[in-house]
C-alpha cells in the first residue's frame, strides 16, 4: 500500500524539491511504506514468527536511516 496525495494521486518522493520539510515528509511517507511492505509480508509468510505491525517510533528510526543514507557523501 502506498502513500497518497489528499486527492488520492500516489505520493512519489520527488527529487527536484528543495524544501527540507518536504523532504522530510517523503522520508517519513517512504519509511512508513517499506514498514507496511514487512509487515504484509510478515502476515502473509505464517512459516516465520515475524513481528506484524510497526510503531510511530519505528516509522522515524527508519526515516532518519534513510536520511543517514541519503546525506552521506
Amino acid at each position: 500500500m502506498s502513500s497518497q496525495t489528499p486527492d488520492g494521486t500516489p505520493s512519489t518522493p520527488n527529487p527536484s524539491r528543495s524544501n527540507p520539510f518536504e523532504m522530510r515528509f517523503d522520508l517519513l511517507h517512504l519509511a512508513k511504506d517499506i514498514l507496511e511492505q514487512n509487515a504484509h509480508f510478515a502476515r502473509e509468510d505464517k512459516s516465520q514468527d515475524r513481528k506484524t505491525y510497526f510503531t510511530t517510533e519505528e516509522v522515524i528510526e527508519t526515516a532518519d536511516r534513510l536520511k543517514a543514507f541519503v546525506s552521506q557523501r
